[in-house]
């Protein structure tokens, strides 16, 4: 990093900065306007591959990055989105702008093309830039209002020199099942799934548990049931189990998936027996007792019985065109290069951990195998094709089952269903990064800016997509994310939505006190998702919490997506928001994930464990959220009693209130669920009162996150009258739509 920079330098540095889109100011948490100091800005550049030191190697990047669109008559890909209008970006020489063109666009359905001309001297002006004595002009070319929906490319033929290029049209808005269209207002569960409890799991919540939940909450009257990420985590590494830091979130953790439910099961001979066994039923009846998921002891059984089954797979199926076989080939197909470079990655991996124990991601591989188009990848892939298989078939049959959950959850006239989480990135060793190199900026981080609770800012070590490169790709990886999550669900919740518009970098080896905000084209990323949304009959559920900007706030109700309001931040001035003023297009819960649990938050059990952890700057900072705190939970008091939804015995003073209490949790609940949020969700662990967090933000190895259990099955917990009668009280609040 170069110290004091010239003013040439610095004038680059700016350069480089707008055409990368990197902000020079940000809104902070106050609301204040904050200027970004120009060392971070001068980090994030390093960080996207600039050589600071390099003024002539600067200088002709900045050239070349600030001309080359000018220099191309079309860009790499054009997204058509309604919200911003039908025009074409246009790019011509003066010169050029005197003869008459032709554009033709072909269709992906099998209808007939459309084409047309166009005067370039008629058009509208948009920008214009000199390249030495040539004048090239930006021009807007309006293409037909009544394009279909979908992924088209578009021909322009002018001067005897025709350009092409893949053209999306988009919807101006996202799915909306009919129940949520005409403004009904359900509830249901948003879980954690591997915390769930059974006689029948292996120690870790699966898709049989999540069936038993449909069931169950079903026959209670809700309609939707959200899920955390179920992205692909790292078999070698049974440790590493953030559902938010995956290898790769285009596929699902074979974890879940029930090995007595998998076809192969049943002519798995072997298998039955060893699990039949005195042996196996003592481990899994320890893995299932123990307060925490025993992921490597999970892991192991698990993989050992799906390795089992895939050998069963390939003895009676594969290859053989039995019926088995063609579900599975078809599944292949349909998922194409994505997921057989998954399951090349899968096999590297594998292959790699058992010559090396900390080769734990592809960049502690040989250099060869770090790029996944090399010769090196092609050949291994060739000389172990039955371990690749092995890879596609648990994606295979992880797939089937989530399918057939979906399908159950329709069975049940659930209005929403299941509802996915897409998280915000991927581990930056995993299978997703390996396999689009291309898409992101290895050196950088996402996470968010300083705030109050946190003086350095939040650094989730998530390697982001690069907005240029993504685009010259033609966001086939953004496609693929949402196609795959988008699978076997009702609903599809985007994890730190604001990522469509900008995301937090933090560069490499700093906290994120030294980062900067990078720009996305929203228009771009939110026409996608809505035309997939469409596509996959699949709402969507735009995560904002924290500072909204004000291009959220105003472009995704426009999109029609759903929000998110949590009942801990919907305070003002010691005041709930009452819920009349809740938002009406949003998935409104009293908390998460990241949050304390209502008896934590009650008990103020969570800032203990902060400041046990360290979590905390000064005393003075812990003295003043447990004041806060207070506060907020005189204000919980008060709301309750304004709408008479106090409990009997409960006093009106939340200082009487040491413990929080089944009626009073519930109280809270049902305060919630008469809000004018279509969608209320209730978290499990809040109706069993635990107060153990499944998560702690900002903490790795000091606290085992992700793995803290439900503390009752879901019979043990919908057999008791209160919670029963709990759920008719909902269905009362939420009405009939």
């Amino acid at each position: 990093m170069a110290t004091g920079v010239s003013m040439t330098t610095g004038e680059l540095v700016s350069k480089l900065a707008h055409l990368r889109n990197i902000s020079s100011t940000f809104q902070d948490y106050r609301g204040v306007a904050t200027q970004v100091d120009a060392a971070n800005i001068e980090r994030i550049l390093a960080a996207m591959g600039y050589d600071l030191d390099d003024d002539a190697g600067l200088a002709q990047r900045a050239m070349q990055l600030d001309q080359q669109q000018w220099q191309q008559r079309l860009e790499p890909v054009v997204v058509l989105n309604p919200l911003r209008g039908h025009d074409l970006n246009l790019y011509l020489t003066r010169d050029e702008c005197h003869q008459t063109g032709h554009w033709r666009i072909e269709f992906e359905q099998n209808v007939p093309a459309r084409e047309g001309q166009f005067d370039p001297s008629e058009l509208t002006q948009t920008g214009d830039y000199w390249i030495g004595d040539t004048e090239h002009l930006r021009l807007a070319l309006p293409l037909p209002l009544d394009l279909p929906e979908g992924y088209h490319r578009i021909y322009l033929t002018l001067a005897g020199q025709t350009d092409e290029t893949a053209l999306i049209a988009t919807p101006a808005t996202s799915f909306q099942p009919e129940p949520m269209a005409r403004g009904d207002r359900v509830w249901g569960s948003a879980i954690q799934l591997y915390t769930l409890r059974s006689s029948n799991n292996w120690g870790i919540g699966d898709f049989g548990d999540l069936a038993e939940l449909v069931d169950t909450l079903a026959d209670q009257g809700a309609d939707v049931i959200g899920l955390n990420p179920i992205h692909s985590l790292y078999p070698i590494n049974p440790d590493h189990a953030s559902p938010y830091s995956p290898s790769n979130r285009s596929y699902v953790n074979p974890l879940y998936v029930v090995i007595e439910q998998v076809p192969e099961f049943q002519s798995a001979t072997e298998l039955q027996q060893t699990l039949a066994g005195a042996e196996m039923q003592a481990q899994l009846s320890r893995l299932r007792d123990q307060p925490m998921v025993d992921y490597r002891g999970v892991s192991a059984l698990k993989y050992q019985a799906l390795t089992e089954l895939y050998r069963v797979f390939r003895r009676d199926h594969l290859g053989q065109s039995t019926d088995r076989d063609r579900a599975f080939q078809a599944f292949v197909e349909q998922q194409g290069d994505p997921l057989r470079e998954h399951a090349t990655f899968e096999a590297l991996l594998a292959h790699f951990r058992q010559q090396d124990p900390m080769a734990w991601g592809w960049p502690c591989w040989p250099e060869a195998y770090q790029d996944h188009h090399s010769d090196a990848v092609q050949a291994f892939a060739a000389e172990h094709d039955d371990d690749i298989t092995y890879f596609q078939y648990l994606q295979f049959v992880a797939d089937e089952q989530l399918q057939a959950i979906d399908r159950q959850t329709k069975a049940r006239g659930m209005r929403i269903g299941l509802y996915r989480d897409l998280a915000v990135g991927a581990d930056r060793g995993g299978a997703e990064v390996w396999g689009n190199r291309e898409s992101f900026c290895l050196n950088a981080a996402v996470g968010a800016p300083p705030d109050a609770l946190g003086p350095n800012g939040q650094n989730w070590g998530l390697p982001p997509f690069d907005p240029i490169k993504l685009k010259a790709q033609g966001y086939q990886s953004f496609i693929t994310l949402l196609r795959n999550n988008m699978r076997a669900c009702g609903a599809l919740r985007i994890d730190h939505a604001m990522a469509l518009l900008r995301l937090w970098w933090c560069p490499p080896g700093e906290s994120a006190a030294y980062g900067a905000y990078v720009y996305y084209d929203l228009y771009d990323l939110l026409g996608i998702l809505n035309l997939e949304s469409q596509r996959n009959q699949c709402m969507v559920i735009a995560e904002d919490l924290g500072t909204v900007p004000d291009e959220v706030i105003d472009t995704f109700p426009r999109a029609q997506l759903y929000s998110n309001k949590v009942f801990y931040f919907e305070m003002a001035d010691g005041v709930c928001t009452p819920p009349e003023d809740y938002a009406q297009r949003a998935l409104a819960i009293v908390c998460n994930h990241d949050m304390p649990t209502v008896h934590a938050f009650w008990a103020m059990s969570d800032l203990d464990l902060r400041q046990q952890l360290g979590m905390f700057a000064t005393e003075a900072d812990f003295q003043g959220e447990r004041v806060a705190r207070s506060k907020a939970k005189q204000a919980i008091i008060d709301a309750l009693a304004a709408y008479n939804r106090l409990p009997d015995g409960i006093s009106s003073d939340a200082g009487k209130v040491p413990d929080m209490t089944l009626p009073l949790c519930l109280a809270i609940h049902r305060h919630l669920a008469a809000c004018h949020s279509q969608i209320v969700a209730v978290q499990l662990e809040d109706l069993m009162l635990i107060n153990a967090p499944v998560n702690i933000p900002g903490t790795s190895d000091e606290y085992p996150n992700w793995r803290r259990k439900l503390t009752e099955t879901l019979p043990e917990l919908f057999s008791k009258p209160a919670i029963k009668a709990f759920c008719q009280q909902l269905n009362t609040l939420r009405g009939d739509g």
